[in-house]
């Protein structure tokens, strides 16, 4: 049973004992509550049994590999993330290993700070995809007299974020550590900001599912400049802003119509109601609504969001900017219908900020 003060369950799976128990005290220690299984066909058989928030697996094991172990546990519907991790590892078996569902890949021997982050990040995507879960399972409730087909229209946008979405945010997150929570708490501004303007529910599916993408582009920026702790220069500001063209072109020539708006998105959610954004210095309605929602959700969770090189601003302070400006970001940069909605659902938009 998980301790009532845990912060998350996790299995952790290694034929090395002594691996085994050094990570069940770094694991102890943080203040999370830990079975550990040496033999990877055993742990397949509890996980169903276990409620676990993670699964921690060496790749090598000896009766089924961790990537066999993700393989059969999503062939069971079970979508707990796994870490993989192992001594023999390169760079192109890291990337297949995140293409067969892995959250993410650590080589050992590793330290103890790395072991730790890697686990916070999967714990903090587990809890805001149960969010998301549950709030998926009441829109199910409320449009349960609706038609099969928008049924299935649903089905195919979660089959399509699933495969697309998910695969190109872990990507990207190779390149920077905090994408994955970042896009999914953007796309849960986006839904709530989208309702309180009032739209349609084929556009609230649509910005659902175009909203995460935003910044896939990061994947072709260098990690030196985007993890850089220091003030940026302008050649490596520049160099940062071209992630919107590079978002552009890995999403473009879809024949998807989802796909195509990501594209879209992906290259104008920094334009500017003034039209002093990038990367094309559109202004008002030249640049979509989608991307104009966008924008102030990424703003809003930037400013909220703590960097070496700069503190969390806070939700209070976070809001002043946005509607009253700083010099630097200013309310003429967002759409004035955009920004009265954001005023009316702010607190809406703590209360997800303080999930992570």
């Amino acid at each position: 049973m998980l301790s009532s003060t845990a912060k998350g369950r996790i299995l952790v799976v290694d034929d090395d004992k002594s691996l085994l128990k050094s990570s069940m005290m770094i694991l102890k220690s943080e203040g999370y509550d830990v079975d550990t299984e040496p033999d990877s066909r055993v742990a397949l058989e509890r996980i169903p049994k276990g409620e676990y928030d993670l699964i921690i697996s060496d790749i090598k094991m000896p009766n089924i590999t961790g990537l066999e172990l993700i393989a059969e546990m999503r062939k069971r519907g079970m979508e707990e993330p796994v870490i993989l991790m192992t001594a023999y590892a390169d760079l192109p078996a890291a990337i297949d290993a995140i293409r067969r569902g892995a959250f993410d890949f650590l080589l050992k021997p590793y330290k103890p700070e790395d072991f730790i982050l890697a686990v916070e990040r999967a714990i903090r995507f587990r809890y805001l995809l149960k969010i998301e879960k549950n709030y998926k399972k009441q829109l199910e409730q409320e449009v349960s007299l609706k038609t099969k087909e928008l049924k299935d229209a649903f089905s195919k946008i979660t089959e399509l974020n699933n495969e697309v979405m998910f695969r190109l945010i872990k990507a990207s997150e190779y390149k920077d550590y905090e994408t994955g929570t970042h896009v999914l708490r953007v796309k849960q501004y986006a839904v709530v900001l989208s309702e309180e303007l009032g739209m349609p529910r084929d556009f609230i599916d649509k910005i659902a599912f175009v909203s995460p993408l935003h910044d896939v582009g990061k994947i072709g920026v260098s990690e030196n400049i985007l993890l850089k702790t220091e003030k940026l220069t302008n050649d490596e500001f520049n160099i940062i802003k071209t992630h919107t063209n590079i978002g552009s072109d890995i999403l473009k020539g879809s024949n998807n119509e989802q796909i195509r708006l990501a594209e879209i998105v992906a290259l104008s959610h920094h334009e500017r109601w003034d039209g002093s954004g990038y990367p094309f210095g559109l202004r008002g309605e030249e640049i979509s609504l989608e991307a104009r929602i966008v924008n102030i959700c990424d703003q809003y969770d930037a400013l909220m969001s703590s960097r070496p090189y700069k503190p969390s601003f806070g939700h209070d302070k976070t809001c002043d900017i946005l509607t009253n400006g700083d010099g630097r970001t200013m309310p003429n940069h967002f759409d004035p219908k955009v920004l009265e909605a954001f005023k009316n659902c702010a607190h809406i938009f703590k209360d997800i900020y303080e999930t992570k």
